[in-house]
């Protein structure tokens, strides 16, 4: 459910893997747990109620119907930022993989300049590697 709306909120979430970012975040975090199991259990409902079918079944308009009706709710708040967050975190943290959203806003990644040379900076054209350093091969 986490995949769906994070796709629906920001297209490219799950390329950028988002959802990871949300994961390691909840598993850290008992409230952000409970949060988010209440949150999406109340969503499905609702999708239910709305539409006689789980959320996970809802088309791209029953979807975007139901977060337009949720859309100020605390929850659905939460899960935007979230979102976001995951989005345009550092990759070391879970989302933003290989640097999508970084290379969508065309910020190479952390770099050192000594104060002496800011005058002199030209934007890089290489990202940095984030090969071993965020993420792990699960096969």
């Amino acid at each position: 459910m986490i995949r769906v709306l994070t796709e629906a909120i920001f297209p490219g979430a799950v390329e950028a893997k988002v959802y990871e970012f949300i994961y390691r975040d909840m598993i850290s975090n008992r409230f952000l747990e409970e949060m988010y199991r209440n949150g999406l259990k109340r969503l499905n409902e609702e999708a239910w109620r709305l539409y006689c079918l789980n959320l996970l079944n809802l088309d791209q308009g029953q979807l975007t119907g139901l977060m337009a009706m949720n859309e100020n709710s605390e929850f659905f708040k939460y899960v935007r930022d979230h979102t976001l967050e995951g989005m345009f975190s550092d990759p070391i943290y879970g989302g933003n993989y290989l640097a999508l959203g970084w290379r969508l806003l065309g910020y190479a990644g952390p770099t050192y300049h000594p104060p002496e040379t800011l005058n002199d900076l030209k934007l890089p054209s290489l990202y940095y590697s984030l090969e071993g350093i965020a993420y792990e091969d699960k096969e």
